[in-house]
């Protein structure tokens, strides 16, 4: 039986290595056609698919939107997927979508099949994680572990330990069956659309990377309630940094106190942590939370101000002063209004 084999491989090894190297280019190809580079986050509303529209008009549709340039490779990705007959009529938000795979499974998967998920400005990695979890029962530890992939974290350009504060804060519309690095993809290609387009409209106008803009932006998010706040907070972090002062920023000290976010003390501002901006000069080493496009905006364009200080005012406001000597008045008037308050 052995030397019969033999003799058969002898006799078309020439037809078996043909055989190979043919279905070998035939993956290769079917994997470069999914694999196809799409950029449908360039749309920036839903993308409307009529009842009864063909592979070649939705694809006409698609390439309007610059989602890719050649409607060839479209309507071959459909036919060797088997979906050219099963494209869905609906509104579809493409935001994220960066593979010829995910688009087509986009627009070919049942309405039951795609989920709503809403990451909200400032939440941290375990915070969407769990949100994840809760809507599309996705593994949190593999979620997070992803997170801090360096090779990962690299593909993107990305110069971090962590992907803390590059999950993009949006509503997402996400197929229930996505992988966590298929989710994980999409939500950094959307905060790569959103960084680009600030630094092709802002990009001249400051000196910070792309890590040290993230940073800041962390912790502006996590400072203010209110957004018309967030650009004069900015400048008194600006400032600062001009100056090479501490910045004392409390959002960096509830980062590395366990627990949820409570009333500081001053034992806390005593935690020996590179994070700790009562204790080290600069930026920390990473991003607290994951800031929103108007603590972005304003991390790249404070307001101008000669404030170096603020403090809260009990209501989500803050009052800003120039000096020690300001600030300190400020407490003190902010500290009697309360106590005043209580007594009524």
């Amino acid at each position: 039986m052995l030397e019969y084999n033999l003799e058969f491989i002898k006799k078309y090894k020439i037809s078996i290595i043909i055989g190979m190297l043919m279905l070998f280019f035939c993956m290769s190809f079917y994997l470069f056609i999914l694999n196809y580079e799409v950029k449908c986050n360039n749309v920036e509303e839903f993308v409307i698919i009529s009842k009864g529209s063909s592979a070649s008009s939705v694809g006409a549709l698609l390439q309007d939107n610059e989602c890719f340039e050649d409607i060839n490779i479209f309507k071959l990705a459909l036919k060797i997927t088997m979906n050219s007959k099963k494209i869905r009529p609906g509104r579809y938000d493409l935001k994220g979508v960066s593979s010829m795979r995910q688009l087509i499974d986009t627009i070919t998967s049942h309405p039951g099949d795609i989920i709503k998920v809403t990451i909200i400005e400032g939440w941290n990695i375990e915070q969407i994680a769990n949100a994840l979890h809760g809507k599309l029962k996705i593994d949190i530890n593999k979620f997070k572990n992803l997170a801090i992939n360096k090779s990962f974290i690299k593909e993107f350009g990305i110069i971090s330990n962590s992907l803390e504060g590059y999950i993009f804060p949006d509503t997402y519309f996400l197929l229930k069956y996505y992988t966590e690095k298929e989710i994980m993809e999409i939500f950094l290609n959307q905060f790569k659309k959103n960084y680009n387009d600030l630094i092709k409209e802002h990009g001249g106008e400051n000196n910070l990377s792309m890590e040290e803009l993230v940073v800041l932006a962390s912790i502006i998010q996590g400072e203010a309630m209110y957004i018309d706040e967030m650009p004069l907070i900015s400048s008194v972090y600006h400032n600062r940094l001009r100056k090479n002062m501490l910045l004392q920023a409390d959002p960096t000290i509830q980062y590395i106190v366990p627990g949820k976010p409570r009333r500081l003390f001053n034992k806390d501002l005593k935690i020996d942590s590179p994070y700790n901006t009562y204790m080290y000069k600069g930026l920390p080493p990473g991003a607290i939370n994951n800031p929103g496009i108007n603590a972005l905006q304003s991390a790249m364009l404070p307001q101008e101000s000669q404030y170096y200080y603020f403090v809260s005012n009990g209501e989500g406001r803050h009052v800003f002063s120039r000096t020690v000597d300001e600030h300190n008045l400020a407490k003190l008037q902010l500290k009697r209004k309360r106590k005043a308050t209580k007594k009524k």
